[in-house]
């Protein structure tokens, strides 16, 4: 064992840049697989101990002041669902909190921080401070977003709900925070809690009942029965079905559900790691790949040597021992340096994933991970070099010993000089490509798969920094740019022509959002009087409903239920119920994928009290929605105008986070592929310099020139490279929405529909071509210090 441990390191000493080439591509497969596999397994279980931790409720209900009735109390704890209940005090605040020079709006729950809770309960992350006056500790995700650190004062500027007055309150931040339900953007409210003095004191400041919000939060049988319980609390108030999105706020009601939180919060970590986990596989078959090949070769090139081995007394199982052990040397180190280096990463990728989920994450060294990557890794490169061996022990030590590695002396003339038209040095190139045929396949197979990967990559990236449209309309709402609660209990029919006729006003329409219930499911529901003037179309089968009685599910509530278009389905809202008939299926992640879309006409069969409220307004192109709102609120009285959303302002923020996140991983995919390109023509350029010494140091005492000898090197390997990055890319933009549906399908988006511009595909298969013939040159080019002589004679 000891000789052939001996045979091995000779090996790797002989081919030290191959061999640490190899290291490098084993260290990025398995730092991508390891950091991959822990993001899948690990933070999705963060979250659980978090809950285990915290102890949240099942679901939340957070009600004004107005509506938290004793009847609504009494509904609650009487409630068959309910198995225990906590009602804790808060103040509802809609505030703009400057983030890096930049304000940005937010609902904020300012609560007291030494209120008990037996659930639903917060924690400190980090280092904190002891309260003094008007302290605040805020989600962790103003630390990591906003750049707030221990001891910063933090301004929310507000308007005066009663005066209408522009006011601020300043607090010093003092620590930062952990709840479950209220510290993501992403989660609606962000929880600000204050120690109790202070509390008392803005709760002074912050006069009248608009103000005060009281969360119920409660345990139920099962998680489902929220909507349940939401749907009699709306009965009992007997709140209007256009409430979910209406402006006035003695009048809402918002209830959200552990799995809707889990889903939002853990979401994009769950995609990444996906991502991460295909890219590093596809690296691992290109390193495959390049050691068969590499075997193959040093077959092929240590012919004599294994002859002389055999004929010493070597067995083909000792060399192909060696062999083998060789290749785990350098997989091993190449593994356990990836591996290393992916812990030194996490914390990078933690805090990308911390501005969206507001999770402040810390893995340690995972064992058990660790070495299930390791071992995969190693026992593929162990099949690979089994598989690739195989003909060693069939060597006949004479015919090795003569160079023979088969009984066919001679190859066949696939391109004869003579009877070639053109350049010299493109016929021995393709004289080269016609001989090395199993090679250039496995070059063409190399490319596919790393192209496809930077296609996705380029595709990611383009909608996420480039375009960003389809990106927009993942989360499933309609895409306008400000959005106006009117007074439902007067006529508005003047109010919407005279915003219809001011300037830059391209188009207004109503858009409702109301709960119904389809085949015993709560939903939310899109409520519009023609879809024919939706602008966000999402439909990805059939049709928008356009007849009295349909109706369109989102794909995930129709696998739910069981029912596709063209099936009937009962929807009920209160006492009444229609049957209606499905006349397609929609993309969309809106309640966790459970909302439909119905008629005006069809929601007031339902309800007969039911009146439009939230007008949609889209304003041309380059128009500042700021300043309309501006001009919209000088124009009508708060009677009126119940409120008003910029709904551009809001989107922008809303995805600034997941664009950052994915454009980093579009572009780290292309860096990556690039990466890997330049390793694998570096590693066969290198191979073949090595090989080809006799044939090069003739051609060059010939006549040759170097750069004659360079360009046909060079354009052996860049032709199966072209032939793979048309293949790859022209894969990536064909199966880029595919694999987004499969990745986002829990989420709601069962047919993904990026948008993939073919120039930038393109520009991308040619950029990579050419990238890889000006690197084939600068690798070939080391030829030039090569003498004649030497190379005919070494």
């Amino acid at each position: 064992m000891y000789k052939l441990w001996m045979h091995a390191r000779a090996n790797i000493k002989k081919t030290k840049s191959v061999s640490a080439t190899l290291v490098v591509m084993f260290l990025i497969a398995a730092l991508l697989l390891n950091v991959g596999l822990l993001v899948a397994i690990r933070y999705g279980s963060f979250f659980g101990q978090l809950k285990e931790e915290l102890a949240p409720a099942d679901a939340y209900f957070a009600l004004p002041q107005a509506v938290y009735t004793q009847q609504v109390q009494d509904y609650i704890s009487q409630n068959e669902h309910v198995k225990k209940v906590q009602t804790n005090e808060a103040l509802a605040l809609g505030a703009e909190i400057t983030q890096k020079g930049k304000k940005r709006s937010y609902t904020v729950l300012l609560q007291n921080m030494d209120e008990k809770r037996e659930i639903s309960k917060w924690k400190y992350v980090g280092e904190h401070r002891p309260a003094t006056e008007m302290s605040v500790y805020v989600p962790d995700i103003f630390k990591a977003v906003g750049g707030y650190q221990l001891g910063d004062k933090m301004t929310l500027h507000y308007t005066d709900q009663t005066t209408g007055e522009k006011r601020q309150l300043t607090f010093t931040v003092q620590g930062y925070t952990e709840d479950i339900f209220f510290s993501s953007t992403d989660t609606g409210m962000m929880g600000f809690y204050l120690p109790q003095e202070t509390y008392r004191q803005v709760a002074d400041i912050l006069q009248g009942p608009s103000y005060r919000m009281h969360l119920v939060h409660t345990r139920l049988d099962e998680v489902k029965s929220a909507s349940a319980v939401e749907a009699g609390i709306r009965q009992t108030l007997g709140l209007d079905s256009s409430s979910l999105m209406a402006g006035d706020s003695d009048a809402m009601l918002i209830a959200l559900d552990i799995e809707l939180i889990e889903l939002s919060r853990c979401m994009m970590a769950t995609m990444i790691a996906a991502m991460m986990v295909l890219f590093a596989l596809i690296i691992v078959v290109v390193c495959l790949l390049v050691v068969r090949f590499r075997i193959v070769n040093s077959i092929e090139d240590d012919l004599m040597k294994i002859g002389s081995l055999k004929a010493i007394g070597y067995t083909g199982r000792q060399i192909r021992l060696s062999l083998l052990i060789q290749y785990l040397l350098i997989a091993g180190l190449g593994s356990l340096l990836g591996i290393g280096a992916s812990y030194g990463l996490l914390p990078s990728i933690s805090m990308i994933f911390e501005q969206q989920s507001g999770l402040k994450w810390e893995q340690g060294f995972d064992v058990g991970i660790s070495a299930s990557a390791l071992l995969v890794l190693l026992a593929v490169v162990v099949l690979v070099v089994v598989l690739a061996t195989r003909r060693v022990n069939h060597l006949s030590p004479i015919r090795a010993l003569r160079g023979e590695s088969t009984v066919h002396k001679y190859r066949h003339n696939m391109l004869p000089l003579e009877r070639a038209h053109g350049p010299l040095s493109v016929t021995l190139a393709g004289k080269s490509i016609l001989q090395n045929i199993k090679q250039n396949i496995m070059v063409v197979m190399i490319m596919i798969a790393v192209t496809f990967a930077g296609a996705y990559g380029i595709i990611m990236y383009y909608n996420t920094a480039i375009d960003t449209k389809a990106f927009a309309e993942v989360p499933g709402m309609e895409i306008t740019n400000v959005i106006a609660a009117l007074n439902a209990k007067e006529d508005q029919s003047s109010t919407v022509a005279a915003i219809k006729d001011m300037e830059h006003v391209r188009l207004v329409q109503y858009l409702d959002e109301v709960k119904l219930e389809v085949d015993g499911t709560q939903v939310s529901s899109y409520v519009m009087g023609d879809y024919a003037g939706k602008q966000t179309r999402l439909v990805y089968e059939g049709r928008y409903p356009q007849k009295d009685g349909e109706i369109v599910l989102a794909g995930i509530l129709a696998d739910r239920i069981g029912k596709g278009v063209g099936d009937l389905v009962a929807v009920r809202w209160g006492d009444s119920e229609e049957t209606f008939r499905v006349t397609g299926l929609s993309n969309g992640s809106s309640m966790g994928g459970l909302n439909t879309s119905i008629r005006t006409a069809d929601m007031r069969r339902l309800n007969a009290d039911f009146k439009p409220q939230i007008l949609y307004i889209y304003l041309d192109t380059g128009t500042d929605s700021a300043s309309f709102i501006e001009r919209l609120n000088d124009t009508f009285d708060s009677q009126t105008l119940l409120s008003v959303t910029n709904f551009d302002k809001g989107l922008a923020e809303g995805m600034a986070s997941y664009q950052n996140i994915v454009a980093a991983m579009g572009l780290a995919m292309l860096i990556i592929t690039l990466a890997v390109v330049t390793l694998v023509l570096y590693f066969m350029i290198s191979s073949s310099v090595i090989r080809q010494k006799r044939d090069l140091g003739v051609q060059k005492a010939i006549g040759f020139t170097t750069f004659q000898l360079m360009n046909q090197l060079s354009l052996t390997y860049v032709a199966p490279v072209a032939v793979g990055a048309a293949a790859g890319s022209l894969l990536g933009a064909l199966y880029t929405n595919p694999m987004m549906s499969v990745a986002m399908r829990g989420v709601g988006i069962m047919k993904a529909g990026f948008l993939v511009d073919p120039l930038w595909v393109v520009a991308f298969g040619l950029g990579t071509v050419v990238f890889s013939y000006l690197l084939s040159l600068l690798t070939t080019w080391r030829i030039r210090k090569i003498s004649a002589y030497a190379l005919v004679t070494e």
